[in-house]
């Protein structure tokens, strides 16, 4: 595409969304400025927003998160899937913003960007502890704890809890890796003791995957309301969880291995106990 026929095809696209967005060229915006502190925890937790790059989480965030403005450049223009993602923006009142790919890329944190980011507003959900809870115990692997929250979606959670500890869920790589899961399951943050209340309490019977003095997974009979807890890469759960386990779990090991991947491990389980809720 000739740059002549990109400026008609923007100019196109403008007309048809009733708007003519303005070019930031400046790293020094202070829009760009903000948006470039929330690829920090810090500022994601000063301003209680994230970032979410690239076409395929946008289009999700624009469909399910509240998107308080979506950045882009002519390089999204080049695809017709780029062109439906503006017109889904400005449809649900999403300021949109051209920038150039130097300015962007400010706000990026890949080494291609794909020519869109979009400011998410954490999202907020009331904890309904019912049907399968996950819980990432400490987890600080950003690849496992998106890759939980997709599995623990996919399963049919209701949710999935996150004790202090854990990396942040609104990290771009968990973002990346949960596959837009992130925006859709409903996330609490919360204490091991406030855990091990609700244990005590009979609120939901608490399963801990275990090494330790545990049975096969496939041996127990799981509760209608069942919350696992998956422990941290190097250490395993923490011991108050451990201590107040209804049930601990194993995944025996056929081969010579010494153990699973969090993640891995952890949608074995959640599936089980779905099967057994769906099935059993």
């Amino acid at each position: 595409m000739r740059p002549g026929d990109l400026d008609s095809r923007r100019f196109a696209i403008f007309r048809k969304l009733g708007v003519g967005t303005p070019l930031i060229t400046s790293k020094a915006n202070s829009q760009i400025k903000k948006a470039k502190a929330l690829l920090r925890r810090s500022g994601r937790e000063k301003w209680g927003q994230f970032l979410v790059e690239g076409v395929r989480l946008t289009e999700e965030a624009v469909g399910c998160a509240a998107v308080e403005v979506l950045y882009y450049t002519a390089k999204l223009l080049d695809t017709v899937r780029g062109e439906e993602l503006l017109t889904a923006a400005r449809a649900r009142g999403i300021p949109i913003v051209e920038c150039s790919e130097q300015v962007l890329a400010e706000m990026s944190d890949t080494v291609t960007p794909q020519g869109v980011v979009a400011v998410v507003n954490k999202p907020a959900w009331d904890f309904a502890p019912t049907g399968l809870i996950a819980v990432a115990d400490e987890l600080q692997d950003p690849g496992n704890l998106g890759t939980l929250f997709r599995t623990a979606l996919a399963a049919g959670a209701a949710g999935l809890v996150l004790t202090p500890g854990c990396a942040d869920p609104y990290n771009s790589k968990v973002v990346r890796a949960s596959m837009g899961a992130v925006l859709k399951l409903p996330h609490w943050e919360m204490g091991v003791e406030e855990i091990a209340g609700m244990a005590e309490a009979a609120v939901f019977q608490l399963v801990v995957a275990d090494l330790v003095d545990s049975q096969d997974y496939f041996a127990v009979r799981f509760a209608p309301n069942v919350a696992l807890v998956i422990g941290n890469e190097a250490h395993g759960p923490s011991a108050r969880l451990r201590e107040k386990a209804h049930v601990r779990v194993k995944i025996p090991l056929f081969g010579p291995m010494e153990s699973l991947n969090a993640s891995v491990a952890a949608g074995i389980l959640l599936y089980e106990v779905a099967r057994q809720h769906r099935y059993g």
